[in-house]
């Protein structure tokens, strides 16, 4: 509904000289309407780019129920002002869930066939780029990106096993593998296994090539017809699709990551290199999965989240994304689980919109292009809090950061704001033949959309912000001791068959 609004000096412009007198212009009802289906880049203050996301929020499910929202909440004030039913996912809140951010990208019927073919599509959203310099950056960078594309292979295919067993244990469903997933959080199982291969990274850059079982152990395992442990089954892997034929000894040998990082031992650096790389580029990811292996015990107790059933079904609820207290984990987290969103939504052929106000503290801007073509079924409203922690996050001048953001979404929403630079941008972009009022004439009240230079203005009144609900932060329960060993020692999980099987022969 548009209603028309006398716009006055007095009331709106502030004094802008252009503006004197009364003049008649139509401005629309803000709504989620405006932003429904639309990638669209916040500008301007950040109170009132916060005001209009949460008006976005409240109004949302009434509009579309059926369509998921998701928030990216750095500080949850959003979450702790939202009226409506909420869904908390920040891994540091007892009422948080744990999302299984695994199971969309293996049930894909795109890519989720084999483990090579999920490993690509998880690399591709957590494996941060680089400029490259020279050819001897995109070189060694290149070279990091299969090494971490085989490391999630090699994890995908231990987790496999560990699923596999615990199906194989499961009698009352017939060991049914799709039951286990489904009533499973893939999430915590898949980082369980980065220790194992990172271990194997390494002894294979040092030279070690016992650390893998030999050829013949495998096949007397196999003929025993046990449960293979998690080496067993990578090695059977590893067997089946890099062996390689070693001269001396006229036999064939299990050779771990395709030979990007073993070495003869007389040239180890370009190895380490490689490793070096891959580390770097996915150092926040890394972070991540470390955080969730540490405090299994802690995150146990979270309820799993299946995105899938989500995305199906979100009836009105708004899933919150808010901080860990782990930066760099936080910045691990928010990539893949926007990639598990898209895979999900792409598998349940249903769109879902992500709200990210403060794109610079989630690590998002040098992903959000990738996922923008990726997966068309998200669509995305972002902003910024701190212009200069995201130009340096962006290794990029200023004026070509505002045209990075304007290329990234499909219309703009202008805010209230006095910056030069934005002024500047607003005189660059916007067309002058519609202009009523430019970004330092707006106030709390009136917003300005542009699209293809063309805008148009929308008016809401901003209510003041209420708590509604708070987070109750997990807390490991702590008794004094002078002994550093004993520290934590009853949240550590306790064995089970599952674990027992998982873990087999140590590295």
């Amino acid at each position: 509904q548009s209603i028309i609004k006398r716009a006055s000096l007095h009331n709106l412009t502030r004094g802008a000289p252009r503006l004197r007198g009364i003049i008649m212009i139509e401005i629309k009802n803000f709504g989620p309407d405006l932003l429904y289906g639309s990638d669209t880049l916040m500008l301007g203050g950040s109170e009132r780019k916060t005001a209009s996301f949460r008006r976005t929020i409240e109004m949302w499910p009434d509009a579309y129920p059926d369509t998921a929202l998701v928030v990216f909440d750095y500080s949850g004030k959003l979450y702790e002002s939202c009226a409506a039913n909420a869904v908390l996912a920040d891994l540091s809140s007892e009422n948080s869930v744990m999302p299984d951010i695994i199971e969309p990208f293996v049930t894909s019927e795109r890519f989720g066939a084999t483990s090579a073919g999920v490993a690509r599509v998880i690399r591709h959203s957590v494996y941060e780029e680089i400029r490259s310099r020279d050819a001897n950056d995109k070189f060694f960078d290149d070279l990091g990106k299969l090494s971490t594309e085989r490391m999630f292979t090699y994890m995908l295919e231990t987790e496999k096993n560990v699923l596999k067993n615990m199906a194989a244990a499961r009698t009352d469903e017939g060991g049914a593998l799709l039951s286990t997933i489904a009533s499973h959080n893939l999430w915590p199982i898949f980082c369980r296994q980065h220790q194992y291969i990172e271990t194997l990274m390494t002894k294979t850059i040092g030279g070690e090539t016992d650390a893998l079982p030999v050829k013949y152990r495998l096949l007397e395992m196999e003929a025993a017809h046990g449960a293979l442990t998690r080496e067993f089954a990578l090695s059977k892997y590893i067997m089946e699709r890099e062996l390689r034929f070693q001269k001396r000894g006229d036999r064939e040998e299990l050779v771990p990551f395709a030979d990007l990082l073993l070495t003869n031992g007389d040239n180890t650096n370009t190895q380490r290199c490689i490793k070096m790389q891959a580390d770097a580029n996915t150092s926040n990811f890394r972070a991540l999965m470390e955080t969730v292996t540490e405090n299994t015990a802690l995150f146990a107790a979270l309820p799993a989240f299946k995105l899938g059933d989500y995305i199906n079904a979100p009836a009105g609820r708004v899933l919150f994304v808010c901080s860990s207290g782990n930066a760099a984990a936080d910045r691990g987290f928010a990539p893949m689980l926007t990639a598990a969103l898209g895979a999900a939504a792409q598998n349940a052929g249903r769109g879902a919109a992500v709200l990210i106000p403060e794109l610079d503290r989630w690590g998002m801007l040098n992903f959000l292009d990738k996922f923008r073509q990726s997966w068309e079924e998200l669509s995305f409203v972002f902003g910024y809090d701190n212009f200069s922690r995201l130009s340096l996050e962006s290794r990029c001048e200023e004026s070509q950061l505002i045209e990075t953001l304007y290329s990234a979404s499909a219309q703009r929403m202008w805010h209230a704001a006095e910056e030069e630079r934005l002024t500047r941008a607003f005189d660059s972009y916007v067309s002058a033949a519609d202009v009523i009022y430019r970004p330092e004439d707006l106030n709390d009240e009136i917003r300005a959309i542009e699209r293809d230079g063309s805008i148009s203005y929308v008016s809401f009144a901003e209510g003041p912000l209420r708590t509604l609900r708070s987070r109750a932060k997990l807390r490991r329960s702590r008794k004094s001791s002078p002994l550093w060993i004993t520290q934590g020692a009853e949240h550590f999980e306790k064995l089970t068959l599952e674990s027992l099987l998982e873990e087999g022969e140590t590295l």
